[in-house]
């Protein structure tokens, strides 16, 4: 299992968990990594409708600033879409908590977790 560092995920097509830090450095984040792609468009979804209408995209980097509003449900559509379908966004998932605690609380599903394991990015520490 390959692990990504901070910099090879700003650069490539992965979809990615991001923790750590305030909001504005996971949407920083985001923006950085949708400044590496010219040409798609940043989306912003902060609403569980938002994020099934982006699912339905082929493009674009689409940042959620807390997965953890998104219901379960939207959340194994994701699952199902990032697995599946070639043609996708990218999904930059934000959390205002630990990746831990938010499982603990059933606010992220074990499945995205676990789909995202190798790219979860604590936006706090560079390279990593």
């Amino acid at each position: 299992m390959t692990t990504y560092t901070a910099e090879q995920l700003k650069k490539n097509r992965a979809s990615m968990l991001l923790f750590g830090g305030g909001e504005a450095d996971r949407r920083a984040f985001a923006v950085a990594a949708a400044q590496s792609a010219p040409g798609e468009p940043f989306i912003e979804a902060k609403e569980a409708a938002q994020v099934t209408r982006a699912l339905k995209s082929p493009r674009g980097i689409v940042y959620v600033p807390d997965v953890t509003a998104v219901p379960a449900a939207t959340q194994r559509e994701l699952v199902r879409v990032l697995r599946e379908q070639e043609e996708r966004p990218r999904f930059a998932l934000g959390l205002a908590t630990s990746v831990e605690t938010a499982v603990e609380k059933g606010g992220l599903t074990d499945d995205l977790r676990y789909w995202l394991r190798t790219a979860t990015i604590d936006v706090r520490k560079k390279g990593r």
